[in-house]
């Protein structure tokens, strides 16, 4: 059987419980699969961490936990495991049955149903006027953070790049004007690809290099309070959260994400005049349905109304 870890973080001790307890607990946690135990461990470190007594949890404190978590840019998928290991840890250690969380099931039902929402063409776009208004003022202080945050928006506007590729950029994949990206969401047999990067993002990423010391190994990083930059990868929360913060710096309004600057490249594209084609194969999309999708309005202003009876284009 395994060693009983509900209780490896502080949240409770098993000595107060009895033999009869003790052993319940861990028949219960050996039934887990051992992705569940990993999983359940880390919710419950996650809370601890944050100071919260699991065991003293009420509902309407779960579910304002649940919001933050939110705000901090986890997945519904995480908030929905958090829960799910609270109950559990409720159910075996506690009440013996199902207790119920009314206040956050519904919180977790909204934050799902707004997640839904923007995944549905709901995400506003960053496109390249955007970028560099938003850069401009991000790096206008000369900080080790500013200069980061403008650099990675940049080269996400100018390789289409999905939060988890920047993250993972290591200084070796830069060379001259191009970045290569090892891995991507559509390259399964880790073939890579060799993107172009503009002068102004290439200079940009020479001064946050400079002023942050990165010689070598991860290009964006961790920046602590007093522009303390660590050894450490920037995380793509802390990477989302530096795009929304930049956007709203700018004065820039509407539902900005990660994927904000994927959209906004893609319409600039099309309003350029490239062809489906060509935005797919620079967004790096398996299909011609999502650049087709971004350039519906530009195609709709090229179209045979628009040609011939409005002598548009």
């Amino acid at each position: 059987m395994n060693a009983i870890k509900p209780v490896s973080h502080g949240v409770l001790s098993l000595d107060t419980l009895s033999e009869e307890g003790k052993f319940r607990v861990a028949v219960a946690y050996d039934a887990l699969s051992d992705n569940t135990r990993a999983a359940y461990n880390k919710a419950w470190k996650r809370l601890t961490d944050r100071g919260v007594v699991i065991h003293e949890l009420k509902d309407a404190t779960l579910a304002g936990i649940i919001s933050q978590l939110d705000a901090e840019g986890l997945s519904p998928a995480t908030l929905s495991l958090t829960i799910a290991a609270v109950k559990w840890y409720f159910k075996h250690l506690f009440t013996l049955v199902e207790q119920q969380w009314p206040v956050t099931d519904a919180r977790l039902i909204s934050i799902k149903r707004d997640t839904t929402n923007e995944g549905t063409g709901q995400v506003d776009g960053l496109d390249w006027s955007d970028v560099d208004v938003v850069c401009r003022l991000a790096a206008l202080d000369g900080s080790a953070r500013g200069l980061r945050d403008a650099a990675i928006i940049r080269l996400m506007s100018d390789c289409l790049l999905r939060l988890s590729e920047a993250v993972a950029v290591n200084v070796e994949d830069l060379d001259e004007n191009t970045l290569t990206v090892q891995r991507s969401k559509t390259d399964q047999t880790g073939e890579g690809a060799t993107l172009y990067i503009g002068d102004e993002t290439k200079q940009l990423i020479q001064r946050y290099r400079e002023i942050a010391g990165i010689i070598e190994g991860a290009l964006f990083r961790r920046i602590r309070r007093g522009d303390h930059v660590q050894a450490g990868r920037l995380s793509v929360n802390g990477a989302r959260n530096a795009i929304k913060d930049a956007a709203t710096l700018a004065g820039i309004e509407g539902f900005i994400s990660g994927h904000s600057l994927r959209v906004g490249s893609a319409v600039s594209l099309a309003k350029a005049g490239a062809s489906v084609i060509d935005m797919q194969n620079a967004g790096r999309w398996k299909s011609p349905q999502m650049p087709a999708h971004y350039a519906r309005a530009q195609e709709a202003e090229r179209g045979a109304v628009a040609r011939y009876r409005y002598k548009k284009g």
